[in-house]
């Protein structure tokens, strides 16, 4: 005869490792710290089997879904994660020559928009397919997640100004999660060199026409920042490089200058539900089409551009179309930004607002 069981008494546990439950509900041992963002480590038995614990996924879509942002620790090899980064380096220095280069925000933020190397040497899968990222992804967005964007976000040393505090959505878009965006760090990174930061919660904390300052390009009202920091205030976290952040594109968050003599540079991966029908596409060499489609397992390449012969990140001009109508695109051209309205009206004023101490929260 079984006995019975009250509310609050958890399961009778045979050591410290054994599953504990309260209230039927299991309690993940996880290895996780902080609240502002949560981060949460993945196992070495876990990234080097690529099998991702379920207590450790149940955790990450709990924060994911509180927050709209949480961060996977340990998750690619530092290996991988170096002799990336300093390809990265050597490849900025050519970039920032090109003529269709242009800062984010401004000069002085040293904020760019780099695409990193597309030759089948530099596509390495735990980067754009990690498969403890796309089983978080696939239970955020559903089967198949549409690869549509690789790029990096790079903090040049130096930089002196920051970004206004924005979202990178500024179109109507479903009040539910139908992208999102992984950055990558490629360094341990933290105030010191850059890191983005964040505003948790503000994924689903107002509706858009309301909190945006201006609906053509997603910066927040002075207003709607100083009260959601009585909440909650804006960080910048501390990441180990190696980690995958995982960040709702609802999200508000700023880029902030790098005051260090190092490049501070994080990859941005996007994935799209498929339900959603996101008309952006990411290139990438035809040659790699086999293998990518083979190993790159959970993903679906119908946001893919597949390109015959050789294929230059350097000379590929930054796209971004995040809406759901294919004629709403951003492409950077050698003129500045080139949006909707530069299209019709032949002036480029895309990004060529200064920044003031009206678009990011000041302390009260």
């Amino acid at each position: 005869m079984a006995l019975p069981v009250t509310q609050n008494q958890q399961s009778h546990i045979i050591s410290g490792k054994s599953p504990q439950y309260v209230d039927g509900a299991l309690v993940p041992e996880v290895d996780k710290h902080g609240d502002n963002p949560v981060v949460i480590r993945l196992t070495d038995e876990e990234r080097l089997s690529g099998k991702t614990k379920p207590e450790t996924i149940q955790e990450i879509l709990k924060y994911y879904h509180r927050d709209g942002f949480v961060v996977l620790e340990n998750a690619i090899d530092e290996h991988l994660v170096d002799r990336l980064y300093n390809r990265m380096v050597q490849d900025n220095a050519v970039y920032i020559q090109k003529p269709q280069m242009r800062y984010n925000q401004g000069v002085d933020t040293g904020n760019i928009s780099q695409i990193p190397p597309l030759t089948p040497e530099w596509l390495h899968r735990d980067f754009y397919a990690n498969p403890h990222m796309i089983r978080v992804v696939e239970n955020i967005l559903g089967p198949r997640p549409e690869l549509r964007f690789i790029n990096s976000n790079v903090a040049v040393p130096g930089g002196t100004g920051r970004q206004a505090v924005h979202s990178d959505v500024h179109h109507a878009y479903p009040e539910i999660p139908f992208g999102l965006v992984m950055n990558i760090y490629l360094q341990d990174s933290d105030e010191s060199n850059g890191i983005t930061e964040v505003w948790c919660g503000t994924h689903n904390c107002a509706a858009r026409k309301d909190q945006q300052a201006s609906l053509e390009r997603g910066w927040i009202k002075k207003s709607y920042l100083q009260e959601r920091a009585k909440v909650k205030r804006p960080v910048q976290p501390k990441v180990k490089k190696g980690s995958i952040c995982f960040r709702d594109l609802r999200l508000w968050h700023a880029g902030m200058p790098n005051k260090s003599d190092h490049h501070r540079i994080m990859l941005a991966i996007d994935y799209f539900a498929q339900w959603y029908q996101c008309p952006m596409k990411t290139k990438l060499p035809l040659s790699m089409k086999e293998t990518i489609e083979r190993e790159w397992e959970g993903i679906s390449t119908e946001g893919v551009e597949w390109v015959d012969g050789d294929l230059d990140s350097l000379d590929l001009n930054f796209f971004l179309n995040m809406t759901q109508d294919p004629l709403l695109y951003l492409e950077q051209t050698d003129r500045g930004f080139e949006d909707w309205r530069a299209r019709a009206t032949g002036q480029y004023n895309f990004d060529t607002n200064k920044v003031t101490e009206e678009n990011y929260w000041t302390p009260e």
